[in-house]
């Protein structure tokens, strides 16, 4: 279950990758044009860990996000359009219900299903729950966007994940 809350942690995360990209590369901008203001070895190379720090920190949002893209890409077009309009343009169930002419109860099947197949699409790629949880590690936003799923799937447990979506 908790791979599964993960992953859909990535996927409502995944609208917001792109903002945090470009205000990094701001930041590694701004920090490379204030190091010709610097004073001194130490200010300089303080500088140059904080640049390297944010471009790590765009790397690995580059990954997550190119992974999610290359599975949507695999998906069948109903599922991709599922995860599409459910976790980056943040329909409701009720509405995708309505779009998709079915029920709640396999809306919720067919997200779960979806939801199952990119969690193994990054399990094939060497992202496991807990190498996934740890290369994200840095990513609070993110990581508090799992807590929250987590809380709340542990306050109504329930024997499968489709009542959760």
């Amino acid at each position: 279950m908790k791979e599964k809350i993960l992953i859909r942690s990535v996927l409502e995360g995944y609208h917001f990758m792109d903002k945090i990209i470009k205000r990094l590369d701001a930041n590694v901008l701004s920090k490379g044009v204030n190091s010709f203001c610097t004073q001194g070895a130490y200010e300089t190379l303080h500088l140059a860990n904080n640049i390297l720090d944010l471009a790590e920190r765009k790397h690995r949002l580059l990954v997550i996000k190119s992974l999610v893209e290359e599975c949507i890409k695999s998906m069948n077009e109903q599922s991709a359009k599922l995860v599409m309009l459910k976790f980056v343009d943040g329909f409701t169930n009720t509405k995708l219900s309505q779009m998709f002419g079915f029920g709640l109860k396999k809306i919720a099947r067919l997200l779960d299903k979806a939801v199952g197949d990119v969690a193994l699409y990054f399990y094939a790629k060497g992202f496991n729950y807990l190498n996934l949880l740890d290369y994200l590690k840095e990513e609070d936003w993110l990581i508090g966007i799992y807590h929250n799923h987590l809380k709340y799937a542990n306050k109504f447990p329930c024997k499968h994940t489709v009542a959760y979506i």
